[in-house]
């Protein structure tokens, strides 16, 4: 293989290792974004447990206050009733009071209904923050992992990138050129291997004298369809 290509070959290399160490790194933020979102998601859950367990338990205290107020009611109409001489206001005053024993008696069974929603949410309750607890502390580890690894990335970037930096300076200034203008415009590999008389990038059929100029040529030989640059290796 002629000299050129062989440089050009370990750029590419270190370019290659170069963008997957970038794109790895521009994922960390988003995937510590979905660590974080995880524990949020879990927080507001349990969050609305609790918030829905204050609801409960003030309906509850507001019931019982009621019921209170009712049967205070009654107990003040049952003291009346020795003091009423008229057997119409009697008995309507006996049906206020059969009615506030209803309406007590209602309101007991509501209160009934919410104690057993209360007891039926409080394990939930536990068990939701117990599942915060958890997933906050492996979200923790998760993070510092990432974290850990995009410093990890960046020294290797940095050491790569001082390589690349040191290789490009003994290489042709016009092939240099040339060779970064084609990797800009296609993003990947731009020397690559003939395979069978095709272009290893865009894998067309090249032209015989453009396979020979490959194998015999020192400067540089480009794919008629993609412009990549072409080297030769036995088959």
């Amino acid at each position: 293989m002629f000299p050129i290509l062989e440089k050009l070959l370990v750029v590419q290399d270190r370019d290659t290792r170069i963008g997957r160490l970038k794109a790895e790194a521009a994922r960390i933020p988003g995937e510590i974004a979905a660590v974080e979102a995880r524990v949020k998601t879990e927080s507001a859950k349990l969050e609305s447990a609790r918030n829905q367990l204050k609801h409960l338990e003030a309906e509850r205290k507001k019931l019982e206050v009621d019921a209170e107020t009712k049967r205070g009611q009654i107990h003040k109409y049952r003291g009346q009733l020795s003091l009423i001489k008229s057997n119409t206001e009697y008995q309507a005053l006996l049906k206020e009071i059969a009615h506030l024993e209803d309406a007590v008696k209602e309101v007991e069974d509501r209160e009934l209904e919410l104690m057993a929603q209360v007891e039926q949410l409080q394990p939930q309750l536990r068990e939701e923050q117990q599942l915060l607890q958890d997933l906050t502390a492996r979200a923790a580890a998760e993070k510092a992992e990432l974290q850990n690894r995009a410093e990890l990335i960046q020294r290797e970037l940095s050491q790569l990138q001082a390589e690349r930096a040191g290789l490009v300076k003994d290489i042709d200034a016009d092939a240099l050129a040339r060779y970064e203008r084609l990797l800009r415009s296609k993003g990947d590999a731009v020397v690559v291997p003939i395979q069978h008389g095709n272009c290893g990038g865009c894998h067309l059929h090249l032209a015989p004298q453009v396979v020979h100029n490959a194998r015999h040529d020192d400067g540089l030989t480009s794919c008629d369809y993609c412009g990549r640059i072409l080297y030769w290796q036995p088959e």
